[in-house]
């Protein structure tokens, strides 16, 4: 058996982003940058007023209700007439270009209007309430690295920055296959030796959830013509994800399969709980994950391994889970023999962050995921983790 971090690492060295491409920026949403954007341009793109109110002189301004003439308006999409005197305001607009020789805006709560004058009511400080050209960004500025995740602030920059076009690493076409005689779809009968097939529909939305395109071939039953018919038909994808069928039994034709003629097997089982029959390598070219068959076993290895291989292909440059260290708000006893990743709940109680595991912990208690939004990590060697202490949670749902 090989580590986590071990299979992890041998996954994505045989991964590479997908090309880029060049796609629309209201579709660039959950997409990764192919490139670094470098800005063209100064954002804003001159002084510009941050409040509705009056642009003055400060020097004409030395003390509480000075009144000034109002030498004209500068509507928010409109330019300065010009210059004004220190005896004068200028009645501006939040985002208005500031006019020449202002150096404070006068929020206009702090003023009085009297027909063709204003009473100023606080004395201004100096450079109060404006926005300086180039404050956000600089023309040359590096505004987002290759890999960056493009969210709504990220597509909202883009906009500012005139971009019509992003370049982004194309969506992988992840095969989704579930094995095993014992499974029904949802379309079949469910007769009393059959089960649910609920894998097939966990992996698809997990694929979907990250903005990988799913591709789902069905369900191979335990031979190995059917197995090798089945997964012909994943010739165009970028990665081949299997629940089933890489235990020990006299039925899991997975792992041989990934051993028959062109086909590659790079590792065969590894020390995580729950999720050890875990297979990677080859078929035909494609990258392939045969994941364990059991519900969680099979999210557990999903989160751990498909997640960052996915990501890789899609050019992102955090792989991983996000991390909390987190209280713990009850004992949790694990055997030590491997790290378990414990399905928890992180709740806010008063100021801080909680945790608890979710119930029973069964392989096959789908609902132990359901209710949670972590993995409570228990490091191989450790037996019990007592209440108030702290333990490492990895996030697959910001929900508290």
């Amino acid at each position: 058996m090989i580590s986590v971090e071990e299979a992890r690492n041998i996954i994505l060295r045989n991964l590479e982003a997908l090309p880029p491409e060049k796609v629309y920026l209201e579709e660039a949403l959950g997409r990764y940058l192919a490139e670094d954007i470098i800005s063209d341009r100064e954002i804003p793109p001159w002084d510009s007023s941050a409040m509705d109110g009056y642009a003055v002189h400060c020097a004409g301004v030395a003390s509480e209700g000075i009144s000034l003439r109002i030498a004209y308006e500068i509507p928010a999409g409109t330019l300065p007439h010009g210059p004004f005197g220190s005896d004068e305001a200028v009645k501006i607009m939040t985002g208005a270009p500031l006019p020449p020789g202002a150096d404070a805006v006068v929020k206009r709560e702090d003023t009085a209007e009297r027909d063709t004058d204003v009473i100023i009511n606080k004395v201004p400080k100096k450079l109060e309430h404006i926005r300086f050209k180039g404050e956000d960004i600089k023309t040359g500025d590096m505004i987002l690295p290759r890999g960056s995740y493009l969210g709504p602030a990220q597509i909202g920059v883009l906009a500012s920055l005139r971009r019509i076009l992003v370049p982004c690493h194309q969506r992988p076409v992840v095969a989704i296959l579930a094995t095993g005689d014992e499974i029904a779809d949802l379309d079949e009968e469910l007769s009393p030796e059959k089960i649910a097939s609920s894998n097939s529909y966990t992996l698809t939305s997990l694929v979907r959830s990250i903005g990988a395109l799913p591709r789902y071939l069905g369900i191979a039953r335990d031979n190995k013509q059917d197995l090798v018919n089945k997964l012909s038909m994943a010739k165009k994808a970028d990665l081949i994800l299997t629940s089933g069928g890489v235990s020990m039994g006299d039925y899991d034709m997975v792992k041989e399969v990934m051993g028959l003629d062109e086909n590659a097997m790079e590792f065969w089982k590894v020390e995580i709980k729950p999720g050890r029959p875990l297979a990677f390598g080859t078929i035909g070219s494609i990258p392939a994950l045969g994941l364990p068959g059991y519900p969680v076993s099979t999210m557990t290895s999903f989160y751990q391994f498909a997640r960052p291989a996915i990501l890789k292909l899609m050019g992102a440059q955090d792989l991983l889970l996000p991390r909390l260290l987190v209280k713990v708000a009850s004992p949790i006893k694990s055997k030590g023999d491997r790290p378990n990743y414990i399905r928890g709940l992180i709740m806010r109680k008063d100021s801080e962050l909680i945790v608890e595991p979710t119930g029973p912990q069964g392989s096959g208690i789908l609902t132990s995921m359901a209710r949670g939004n972590c993995f409570m990590v228990v490091p191989k060697g450790t037996t019990l983790v007592e209440e108030g202490e702290y333990i490492t949670c990895e996030v697959f749902q910001g929900t508290w």
